[in-house]
């Protein structure tokens, strides 16, 4: 794990303070799950479940998605605040 220095207004740091007391969870936590989940919807290339691949005769012709890439094009995420 890499450890980084992040500057931030004070409401935002406000907010995750409240949220690490109700959650009893660290704030670092709370940081590093809201990075990841930047990353999840914002960063990586997901392909769009209009493009899995077709069959051709009994085999796929590319990887199918996974469950989890399947769930958060079906339910996507809901901003909890």
């Amino acid at each position: 794990m890499k450890t980084i220095s992040v500057g931030v207004l004070d409401d935002d740091y406000e907010s995750f303070r409240q949220a690490s007391r109700t959650q009893g969870r660290p704030i670092a936590q709370l940081i590093r799950d809201a990075m990841a989940l930047y990353r999840r919807e914002h960063i990586e290339r997901r392909t769009p479940l209009r493009e899995i691949p077709t069959l051709a005769g009994h085999r796929p012709v590319a990887s199918l998605p996974g469950r989890d890439e399947l769930y958060d094009e079906i339910f996507p995420a809901v901003d909890e605040g």
